[in-house]
């Protein structure tokens, strides 16, 4: 699964056990390395919406890190973006 930042593409891959952000026209910024290795969906919340949790598949946990834009999930309940 995937979710959007600004001008980022986060995509949790499976097996993997990382996080893939691409830029806008597809090209892999950067990998984001994972303590699970299943991750199965990604979401971007907490008070700033700069938070990313990662359900991860085997072991039913979720992890999070902190990422430098809000998500459009997040940006989307708010009036001011």
């Amino acid at each position: 699964m995937s979710s959007i930042s600004a001008d980022k593409l986060f995509i949790a891959r499976i097996l993997k056990g990382s996080i893939a952000v691409l830029t806008p026209d597809g090209k892999a910024q950067r990998e984001i390395a994972l303590k699970g290795k299943e991750p199965s969906n990604l979401a971007f919340g907490g008070k700033d919406g700069k938070t990313i949790f990662v359900t991860q598949r085997q072991g039913g946990f979720v992890e999070s890190f902190r990422t430098d834009q809000e998500g459009r999930e997040y940006c989307l309940q708010r009036t001011d973006c």
